[in-house]
Order: structure tokens, then C-alpha cells, then sequence
């Protein structure tokens, strides 16, 4: 063999290796591709011939519904929303896969033992206090952020999970609290005559945290009393602290969600009565109703298997005293919508939200009382809580939400003849930059209507409702935040979510 056959062979042994190194990695890529576009044909096919369910057992919620079909809604794009959105909500399997998720995701954080785990959240960082770029106080740095939602910037961050609970750290400070009574005391002054109130909630950490893991999280009671005592000495305080305190044992806070329950805003609502100077109605006199089947924002922050297996239940008053209720949607601040206080139809997810509806700009609430006496209840989602009690004792009920209202609060007060204006925000708004700067900011802001560019509207959206003769009727479908908080938003992170929020 000469030396020129030689490197022929060579040539073609190489030629033949190449081809089956190149063969054993295309048949196994082929293969994968054969087998991912079988999956999806798979499931495309069963997603049809399989009945779509209405409700998530699983998720204790419904599902989006299959939208209807309109050509300005293709066209606008919100048929292709919807369409996505159902079929997220119904695809063959889907609740194998969820259940699959939250196993996974309950793996992230600490498991101290069979009844403790921290859910870490990273936080993000707020904007710097006016005035106070080294200040610092023995509390320590303001409680990280999150996301409700609606809540809802109160409200996401760390959770500490015990028994079946989910409790938010907290890490407010007194730099915070400084700021948030300094905004509040602006209000007093500005407002000579009317009656200033602050009441300031406790959330559910402060009374269910073990002793043994008390490092976790800063102590409230000393950041409520350090803001109170900053407070203009006409403004009155609430200590719904102690009264919530006294009555640890019930059930005053959720398990798998941020807010605070019926029965923990009435006992806020009894030491507010005995601030401002009514009798409240006993508890035993109060009718309640109740939702079941309730997994809240903890719950969908941390998809944690013991939350879930304890869940909650929504319990609401039956409010005695004649009243209507009038709505005001958002960019429509001046446009009243008859409505109810409570939302009957809420479940599931949104179950906080039969109060109030949800977190809606303004609610304003007309009773029979011909007292006098007019309030204005400034709040984030803990307020939709505590708010309708109030109508029991006074002439019109003012509900702002700090973070949705529209119009000027000074210019309202005076302009309704308000004489009293209460701030109702947990301890995580109170330690929320950006709960201070929308209670800031609606001091004297000036309404500025969107502009709306004409289009065919959707047949497949809500319509906005006709306006009868005295401009009153049914609002449109509720505005959604919790949680709410935020919404949020988030209420604030989750720990200062709005945890709570929220959202907070």
C-alpha cells in the first residue's frame, strides 16, 4: 500500500467516525424534539376533549372563564388576555402540576423543625427619609418590601411560618414611625376644628411570635407608642394595642393572609368608641356571617403545605342601621355608584374583599343618624375591615384609601363639612415610605382627568353602568388590589407589604 492509499484510508476512517459521533448526537436531540412536540400535541388535543373545570379545590378558587369572542376585543387585545388566562387556569392536569409547584416551592427558606420554617423574601430598598439621611433608631432599619396587591406595597417579605400560621417580620423603625407622625400631625394643623384620630394596628406576629424566636422580628408596641408620642397632643390616639392584646386568644388575624379578621377589627373598633366618645354595640348583639374556604396572600406567597391544611374563614357583621352605600371608582372621582358595604358575592382568594368591595378610592356611606357627626376614615386594606362598624354611629361614613384617592382631602373635608378624620393603618404602613408619601400626597393633590383615546368599546369587557338622574347606579365589577393588600400592590412587602397588602 503506497503512502497515497494510505491517507486515503485514514480519510475515510475519520470521515466515518465524524459521521457517527454526529449521528449519536442528532438521534438523541431528534428524539427530544419528537417527544416535547408529542407532549404538546398531547395536551393541545386533551385540552379540548376534557371537561374545563370551574373551581380549584386545591386553590380553593374559581377559574377564569372562557372569554367571549368580539372583534373589537381581538383587536384591542384583551380577548387574547382573557383566552390566556383561562386556559392557564384549566389546562389538562393542572392542579397535579400546582400541587407539584407548591412541594418545590415550599422547599425554599428554613425548616427549624416539623412546626417552624422561615420563607425568605429579598427586600427592596425604600426611599430615604426626608430630612434624615443618618438618623437611626434603637429599632433598627425599616421592614423590607414586597408586593400584594394589591396589594400593595405593606406587605411581602420574610414570613415566619408556626403551626399552621404565617407571620410577617417586622423591622419598622423610629425614623419611620417619626415621619409617618410628622405627615399625620399636617393634617391636624391644616384642619382647625375637625377631630384628629390615629389608630395604629398590631399585626398578627406581635401576639403569635414563640418567646424563643423573638430575635426574628422587632418588637411593635415600642414603635406604636414611639409614633404616638410624636403625634400633635389634639390628635387623639386609639390603643386598639391593648384591647387586641386582651383578646390574643381568638381568632383576631388570619392564618394564610396578612389582614386581620371581623373579630379583630371590632375590638380596634371598641377602643376607638371609647376615644371619640360613643357606646359600641356589644359583640353579642352583632350578627355574623361567614365565608369558608379561604387561602390568603401568605398562603400564595409561600404555597406552604400547612397553611393550607389549616386555611381561614372570612366572618362579617350584619350592620343594623339604615344606610347607602355610594362607590367611587378610579379617574371617576366625582360620579357616586350605588352600592353595598359588604361584597356577598366575594369567596376564595378574594374573600377579604367583601369588605368594602375591596380597596376602592372613596366609599361614602349616608346613614340615618342625624347627628352631626361626620368621619373620614383614612386607611389602607386593614381599614375596609374596621370601617363599617363606624355606621352605627355617625350621620355619613367617608372611606378613603390612601393609595387610590383622587381628589384633595383638605378641599373634601371642608367642602362635606367633615368633623372628624381618623388614619387607620397597621404597623407596616406606618413604617412604609410609600404609604407616607400617599398619605402626603392626597393632602392637597388636584384631580387630573385621564386622557382617553376614542375606541369601539369591548362586548366582552364590563360596560360602564348608565347614571340615572340623581347620577347614582350600580357600580361596574370591583376594583381588585391585598389584597388587595394589596392588594399589594402589594400592602407592603410581604413583611412590609401592606405584609400587609397587601397591600399590602
Amino acid at each position: 500500500m503506497n503512502l497515497s492509499q494510505e491517507k486515503e484510508k485514514n480519510t475515510s476512517h475519520s470521515m466515518q467516525r465524524m459521521k457517527f459521533q454526529i449521528r449519536q448526537q442528532y438521534v438523541p436531540a431528534l428524539a427530544n424534539i419528537y417527544i416535547f412536540v408529542a407532549v404538546l400535541a398531547i395536551v393541545g388535543v386533551l385540552s379540548f376533549l376534557l371537561e374545563k373545570p370551574t373551581y380549584s379545590e386545591y386553590e380553593k378558587r374559581e377559574l377564569a372563564e372562557a372569554p367571549s369572542f368580539s372583534l373589537a376585543s381581538f383587536f384591542q387585545g384583551s380577548y387574547a388576555a382573557q383566552a390566556d388566562a383561562h386556559y392557564a387556569d384549566t389546562f389538562p392536569f393542572r392542579d397535579f402540576f400546582v400541587q407539584l409547584g407548591s412541594v418545590i416551592e415550599e422547599k425554599r427558606g428554613f425548616r427549624f423543625d416539623d412546626d417552624v420554617r422561615l420563607h425568605e423574601v429579598p427586600s427592596t430598598p425604600e426611599p430615604m427619609i426626608p430630612g434624615d439621611s443618618q438618623e437611626s433608631s434603637s429599632s433598627d432599619s425599616s421592614s423590607s418590601q414586597t408586593v400584594e396587591d394589591t396589594a400593595t406595597i405593606e406587605q411581602n417579605g420574610s414570613v415566619f411560618i408556626y403551626k399552621g400560621m404565617g407571620l410577617s417580620l417586622f423591622g419598622g423603625s423610629n425614623a419611620m414611625g417619626k415621619w409617618y407622625a410628622d405627615t399625620v400631625n399636617l393634617y391636624a394643623q391644616a384642619l382647625e376644628g375637625v377631630q384628629v384620630y390615629d389608630l395604629i394596628i398590631p399585626t398578627h406576629i406581635e401576639f403569635a411570635l414563640p418567646e424563643k424566636y423573638q430575635s426574628l422580628s422587632n418588637p411593635q408596641k415600642p414603635n406604636i407608642d414611639y409614633i404616638y408620642s410624636c403625634l400633635d397632643p389634639s390628635i387623639l390616639t386609639v390603643d386598639a394595642y391593648s384591647k387586641l392584646q386582651e383578646h390574643s386568644d381568638e381568632y383576631l388575624y388570619f392564618n394564610t393572609d396578612h389582614h386581620w379578621t371581623g373579630r379583630g377589627a371590632y375590638y380596634a373598633y371598641q377602643a376607638f368608641a371609647e376615644t371619640a366618645g360613643f357606646e359600641p354595640v356589644p359583640y353579642e348583639d352583632i350578627q355574623w356571617k361567614r365565608i369558608d374556604n379561604f387561602l390568603g396572600t401568605l398562603y400564595t406567597q409561600t404555597q406552604d403545605s400547612q397553611l393550607r391544611e389549616k386555611g381561614d374563614y372570612v366572618e362579617y357583621p350584619v350592620i343594623t342601621t339604615p344606610h347607602q352605600s355610594y362607590m367611587y371608582l378610579k379617574d371617576q372621582p366625582y360620579t357616586p355608584y350605588a352600592s353595598t358595604v359588604f361584597a356577598e358575592y366575594a369567596t376564595g382568594v378574594n374573600s377579604y374583599s367583601v369588605f368594602l368591595h375591596g380597596d376602592q378610592p372613596l366609599t361614602k356611606i349616608e346613614t340615618d343618624l342625624k347627628n352631626g357627626r361626620k368621619i373620614m376614615v383614612i386607611k389602607e386594606s386593614f381599614g375596609n375591615a374596621f370601617a363599617p362598624f363606624l355606621i352605627n354611629h355617625y350621620e355619613t361614613v367617608y372611606v378613603v384609601d390612601e393609595r387610590y384617592f383622587q381628589l384633595g382631602v383638605i378641599d373634601y373635608i371642608r367642602q362635606e363639612g367633615i368633623n372628624e378624620l381618623v388614619f387607620v393603618n397597621n404597623v407596616f404602613a406606618a413604617n412604609t415610605s410609600y404609604r407616607i408619601q400617599d398619605i402626603n400626597r392626597i393632602m392637597y393633590q388636584t384631580f387630573v382627568p385621564p386622557v382617553v383615546q376614542p375606541e369601539e368599546s369591548s362586548s366582552s369587557q364590563p360596560e360602564e353602568p348608565e347614571q340615572s338622574s340623581d347620577s347614582e347606579s350600580k357600580p361596574p365589577e370591583d376594583n381588585q388590589e391585598d389584597g388587595g393588600e394589596e392588594e399589594e400592590e402589594t400592602e407592603e412587602s410581604s413583611s412590609s407589604r401592606d405584609p400587609y397588602e397587601e397591600d399590602e
